[in-house]
């Protein structure tokens, strides 16, 4: 008796999900939302702006700003302490402190010093109109740099 009602079922089930495939629920590839990460210019200015991300899971940070007619852009995380669960900067009387190992940096590192204890510099962005644009990418490429971070805890 179960056999021919599963026999009887199988058809309708069947059925039932060529009938979803076509529904038009899923999105073409055409149609897919960006993942990059777009920042209005009026959103910046010469003080950080502390940008919270999470990309594939992983919760980030970036710190922009303008200086000048240039936005300057890294995450916020320390090239040096990488890894520590503290390597990461707070802003605090003009400075950019490392609270993994108490380091501070003027604003002119932010996205311009590579290595060394300092924030990492972003490293493909574009303006975009009136918007600076950070690729899906390069957020993707960066974020184990936050696997251990733990800024938001």
């Amino acid at each position: 008796m179960k056999r021919n009602l599963l026999l009887m079922l199988a058809p309708l089930a069947l059925a039932a999900m060529l009938t979803a495939c076509g529904s038009g629920s899923a999105s073409p590839a055409s149609e897919a939302v960006s993942d990059d990460l777009t920042i209005p210019l009026d959103s910046l200015s010469d003080q950080p702006r502390f940008i919270d991300w999470e990309q594939d899971g992983t919760p980030m940070q970036l710190i922009a700003l303008m200086d000048g007619e240039n936005v300057r852009l890294a995450y916020n995380t320390c090239q040096s302490c990488a890894g520590s669960p503290y390597a990461y900067f707070v802003y605090k009387d003009g400075l950019l402190i490392c609270q993994n190992c108490g380091n501070q940096f003027g604003l002119y590192s932010i996205g311009a010093v590579v290595g060394g204890c300092n924030p990492l510099p972003v490293g493909e962005s574009s303006v975009d109109g009136d918007s600076v644009v950070i690729p899906a990418s390069e957020l993707k490429a960066n974020a184990p740099a936050f696997i251990n971070w733990k800024k938001f805890s």
